[in-house]
């Protein structure tokens, strides 16, 4: 009987599940057939489609002129976007599984809804990481937290690869504290294929690897690697040119978030200096950070990763506003020693508060976002405040029972 009744009860979990994915899908479907032509998603897709059922490259003026009928509905005019593919093609070669489906709203339908488990699974994987245990009434808005606020909101929009390389990114840092060296380099083979804010954060852990000998990261780094280049070349033996060009013309038309663009639009002249000396500045801050994290535990070694990943926006290199969804991690450190420190009951906490305060300044961003600067920033100074709480064991025995 009980053994029946496991049965039945597995049944309906499996059933419900299936359910709910199938509702999120057909709800993404119903989304992409009234928002037609996500660029981030559109472009990828058809060049795979045009490769794999022409034999034309991904970067060939077939597959952009496919892309430009399909989004403009005509030949792109002088000055718009050619929508020439701008991926490495050990990248694109992700995007094949969903080229095999003809349907364009059923492959986008999935990606998004693939995107938005993707942001929930690396959030509870933050925790983990983290060690944040929020009270069981904060714990739902944890998880959702990386969807509902703007920049994981606007990655579902733009249907981008960033949520599969923010889980990758946390996945790896969770192999590293586990000491699965291997499977930490070869995740680490996501944010090499889409840099921008994750390039700062991949040199950071292979700099490290170099300096404590785990060569075991580089070999993993270096195997992942390397089959997918060994694969591009085998399918398309001339695509570095070809990309290197369309990577040129989507910087031309979205250059991104810079500091530089930033201060120079509010102070022409002094402006793009003040951004080489803040650039000069966090330099130095990072070097001596990475210096610092030499032979230190895992928590050192996370609070420089989320360091890292706050300082890359204020660098100087443009970044997508997208991308700032990976800053989702920093955050989650910050909230994690809060919770440590001053732990409170449901949603009253610091925690809480600023969790809940920082999703509602995410949408005011949306008015101006020169202002989202203003999230790293914060983010640099609340890992500095709370640093020894973050790398430092407890100081007292009430501490460590609490």
């Amino acid at each position: 009987m009980s053994r029946t009744f496991s049965l039945l009860t597995s049944a309906f979990f499996v059933f419900l599940t299936l359910a709910i994915f199938g509702g999120m899908v057909w709800g993404n479907m119903l989304y992409s057939r009234d928002h037609p032509g996500e660029k981030d998603f559109l472009v990828p897709w058809l060049a795979a489609r045009t490769f794999l059922d022409y034999g034309d490259s991904p970067y060939s003026d077939p597959a952009s002129q496919r892309a430009q009928i399909v989004y403009y509905g005509r030949i792109a005019a002088e000055g718009e976007d050619l929508l020439t593919l701008w991926l490495p093609f050990p990248a694109e070669l992700f995007y094949f599984p969903f080229a095999l489906i003809p349907d364009y709203d059923l492959a986008h339908g999935l990606w998004m809804t693939f995107s938005e488990i993707t942001l929930a699974a690396a959030a509870f994987l933050s925790l983990r990481l983290t060690g944040w245990k929020p009270s069981r009434f904060l714990f739902p808005l944890v998880l959702l937290f990386p969807v509902l606020w703007l920049f994981g909101f606007m990655n579902l929009l733009a249907s981008n690869a960033v949520p599969f390389v923010l889980l990758a990114s946390v996945s790896a840092l969770l192999a590293l504290r586990a000491g699965q060296d291997e499977a930490a380099g070869a995740l680490l083979i996501f944010p090499l294929m889409k840099l921008g804010i994750f390039g700062v954060f991949v040199l950071f852990l292979v700099w490290w690897a170099v300096v404590h000998r785990r060569w075991r990261l580089l070999a993993g780094l270096g195997m992942a690697l390397g089959v997918l280049l060994l694969l591009s070349f085998l399918l398309l033996p001339d695509w570095i040119m070809p990309f290197v060009r369309g990577l040129y013309w989507h910087a031309l038309y979205y250059p991104g978030l810079s500091i530089y663009r930033i201060l120079g639009s509010i102070w022409p002249v002094v402006g793009p200096r003040l951004g080489w000396a803040l650039t000069a500045f966090l330099l130095v801050i990072l070097f001596v950070e990475w210096r610092d994290v030499c032979r230190r535990g895992f928590r050192h070694i996370l609070w420089t990763a989320c360091l890292t990943f706050a300082v890359t926006p204020l660098l100087g290199f443009p970044v997508p506003l997208n991308d700032f969804s990976a800053l989702v991690l920093p955050l989650f450190l910050v909230l994690a020693i809060l919770g440590e420190r001053w732990p409170g009951r449901r949603l009253r906490g610091p925690a809480g508060i600023v969790l809940v305060a920082a999703l509602i300044a995410s949408w005011g961003l949306a008015l101006a976002a020169g202002l989202a600067l203003l999230l790293p920033i914060l983010l640099v100074v609340g890992l500095y405040w709370m640093k020894w709480w973050a790398v430092s064991p407890p100081r007292t025995a009430l501490e460590s029972l609490r």
